[in-house]
């Protein structure tokens, strides 16, 4: 007779095929779902039974480097996939520390005949699949890796010549011609109640952190955002504006995978169509993804390797005004301090604050990119890299160098009444919508607001000479 943990356990609905493997374990990394995961699919299929883990750092509570609402988020993602799992009389096993040490105290009490995983492509994860395979090479146990972050294999759309496409809008063209297939509803329940001690899971999911942001993770939100997708049939004309609920709020479920890409794919073509603009943005997300499969060196310097010597500023107090929100630029200001507040920051936002601190502050775009790292809730590596090497003017397919976000005509433009400003910088709310525009010219006495740190005009026009003069020294 087998262990106690037996006679509570399911058993697979479809078993019209043999499984092959007794026991095996599935781990969830980015993927924060029962339904359509392909590795948590193949596992179910494929054996008798399934224990479904998450591995979680030792010191993720006390990583400073990981923002409050970022670890509200992923709670809030494993409370709901726990719930799921007790509705069907199993157990999310959390466990402390690594994966290794993870997978070692789950074969000392159950042999384990296989391990499944969702791949994933950052060097972190690499190393992280790297430990498991030499573990599960040690110890006789298969081990099993499947793409599912991606609607497309990055191998599978290359130029004619075999290369990968560096250029979004050729990329684009040829994804679209590649099917995507219908997510897949989970229908098995073959999962292993509780087989050990499960008090780490349970102290980290009732931990209670100071900041809670207003964006909530777990698949039931996640899935309220798609039900609700023809909400942003005006997308292309709503997206621009901060003022306005005119975006998703999907990528922190991207990004945790609480939806996965393939049901977002379809959720906006059945009900948008494929030419609608969502499906260019999601594109996007794939694109940035497949960059970093193909060009791994991105993550630490820039695509175009011909700008990694630029000399670029060490304005220790221009950064610290650009962090806090206290540049003297409106439009910029309350996007960083939506920032701090809330984790989130409007993408139109995003682009103008990180081409400030690049092309107006003449700041190393690395330094930006490490703070969106430590302030969002929806990081992505591929995703927000991509985003400032485009910025930057550094990465491939990017904004032209000489094009610059000039920020009082992005300001004027996208909230002419100046309503998100006032709602995350105070100090302005007396003033009119004119004044607010023309602070760089004529200063209101009385308000509690800095001057602009620099002029914007002239600090364009340096950095347009900065990037001519470093271009012609390479073709000398």
């Amino acid at each position: 007779m087998d262990s106690v943990a037996d006679s509570c356990m399911n058993l697979v609905v479809d078993n019209s095929v043999e499984p092959e493997f007794e026991r095996s374990v599935f781990f969830f990394t980015r993927d924060m779902r029962l339904h359509d995961n392909t590795a948590l699919l193949e596992a179910c299929k494929r054996s008798q039974r399934v224990i479904p883990c998450f591995v979680l750092s030792s010191t993720f509570i006390e990583n400073e480097n990981i923002p409050e609402r970022r670890k509200q988020f992923l709670m809030e993602c494993l409370t709901d996939l726990a719930d799921e799992f007790t509705r069907m009389n199993a157990t999310l096993h959390i466990f402390s520390g690594d994966y290794v040490k993870a997978l070692n105290d789950i074969d000392s009490k159950q042999k384990i005949d296989a391990v499944f995983i969702n791949q994933d492509y950052t060097l972190f994860a690499k190393r992280r699949q790297n430990s498991i395979s030499e573990f599960c090479k040690k110890a006789s146990i298969r081990f099993h890796q499947y793409t599912d972050h991606f609607l497309y294999h990055p191998d599978l759309i290359k130029t004619k010549k075999g290369n990968p496409y560096t250029v979004f809008s050729q990329f684009f063209r040829a994804a679209i011609q590649i099917p995507v297939s219908k997510p897949v509803q989970n229908k098995h329940v073959n999962f292993e109640c509780t087989l050990f001690n499960q008090e780490v899971g349970k102290k980290f999911l009732k931990t209670k952190l100071e900041q809670v942001s207003t964006t909530f993770g777990g698949r039931k939100y996640g899935l309220q955002i798609l039900k609700r997708i023809t909400d942003f049939a005006g997308y292309d004309r709503e997206r621009n504006y901060p003022s306005l609920s005119g975006t998703t709020m999907l990528s922190a479920h991207s990004r945790f995978g609480t939806v996965s890409s393939r049901e977002v794919y379809h959720a906006i073509s059945d009900c948008l169509g494929m030419h609608h603009a969502l499906m260019g943005q999601i594109h996007w997300r794939e694109f940035f993804g497949h960059i970093l499969y193909h060009f791994p060196h991105v993550i630490s310097g820039p695509f175009n390797t011909k700008y990694s010597k630029i000399k670029w500023s060490c304005n220790r107090k221009h950064l610290e005004a650009w962090k806090n929100g206290n540049t003297g630029f409106p439009i910029i200001d309350a996007g960083m301090r939506q920032l701090d507040k809330t984790g989130f920051m409007h993408n139109r936002i995003r682009m103008i604050a990180a081409s400030f601190l690049v092309k107006d502050l003449h700041i190393d775009w690395k330094i930006g990119e490490r703070h969106f790292a430590k302030n969002l809730i929806d990081y992505d590596p591929a995703v927000n890299n991509g985003n400032w090497q485009w910025v930057a003017s550094t990465g491939c397919d990017a904004q032209p160098w000489f094009r610059i976000f000039n920020p009082w005509r992005q300001q004027k433009k996208f909230d002419a009444d100046c309503s998100y400003i006032r709602k995350w910088i105070p100090e302005l709310a007396g003033l009119k919508a004119k004044q607010i525009h023309n602070l760089y010219r004529m200063r209101p006495t009385g308000i509690d607001y800095p001057p602009p740190i620099v002029d914007h005009s002239i600090e364009s026009s340096i950095t347009k000479k900065l990037f001519k003069q470093y271009r012609t020294k390479l073709q000398v």
